[in-house]
């Protein structure tokens, strides 16, 4: 069992706000240092304003740092959100693999233009942000369905029975969460 997920009383650690209320906090300072980077990148180039595509370097670093918290905290969300659809479950694979791929795709024109501020941006390096920018929408567009269709993150006893326990082990009743001897081996336990 992980540390502060899934309590003995319930889910979390019964502080002001939960564990996988993190991410949400933090997930819209990347998306919008990013895109932000994009739109100013591409404007920059349009323009031959090199002044405004190093300002757009900065927001790429922003985002790409902002992003790896964002990330973690991604991360323990997944190991601690309470009771979602089973949609909702097999999506954020998708999500998680989508995401880390646009970040890694930021990472490297951002580490390269940061490194050599004083050389204008390469066409290859704007390719990749803007194939980035296209895989960072995608999947924030997951992360959106899985809050506002599948119940992520919104508080258990908020959710009907069958949706707080969708993706129970098979065989396990739907108002009753599964346990570990239940076979339920899908990444993280549930509580009993």
């Amino acid at each position: 069992m992980i540390p502060l997920a899934h309590a003995e009383g319930g889910y979390g650690w019964g502080g002001p706000f939960e564990p996988w209320e993190i991410h949400p906090a933090l997930n819209h300072l990347p998306i919008a240092f990013l895109l932000g980077g994009v739109a100013l990148d591409l404007y920059a180039w349009g323009r031959g304003r090199p002044d405004l595509a190093r300002a757009a370097t900065g927001l790429f670093v922003a985002g790409v740092l902002t992003g790896v918290l964002t990330a973690a905290a991604g991360l323990l969300a997944f190991f601690t959100v309470p009771g979602h659809t089973e949609e909702a479950h097999r999506l954020m694979y998708w999500h998680l693999g989508i995401q880390a791929a646009a970040l890694l795709l930021f990472a490297w024109p951002a580490w390269q233009r940061w490194r050599d501020r004083a050389a204008a941006p390469t066409s290859g390096g704007r390719l990749v942000v803007c194939l980035a920018a296209v895989l960072l929408l995608t999947g924030s567009a997951i992360g959106g369905y899985l809050v506002y269709h599948g119940g992520a993150g919104v508080e258990p006893q908020l959710l009907a029975p069958e949706v707080r326990h969708s993706h129970s082990a098979e065989g396990a009743p739907a108002d009753r969460p599964p346990s570990k001897a239940s076979g339920d081996s899908h990444g993280h336990e549930h509580p009993e």
